[in-house]
């Protein structure tokens, strides 16, 4: 057993890492897609508000 033991935590520690990225990479993505839809409400809220005042004039 003990001379499985390196080879097995050579695998153990690819799939980590493996893992560790796939997690960053998802979590990146996530954020973008959340900057995104905030900068999509801005917008809208920046054009309802210009409309809003081209109405009231």
């Amino acid at each position: 057993m003990e001379t499985l033991r390196p080879a097995l935590q050579r695998v153990y520690m690819i799939r980590v890492s493996g893992y560790r990225d796939a997690m960053k990479s998802f979590i990146e993505g996530y954020q973008e897609g959340v900057q995104q839809a905030l900068e999509k409400k801005e917008n809208s809220k920046t054009e309802e508000d210009a409309d809003a005042s081209k109405k009231s004039t």
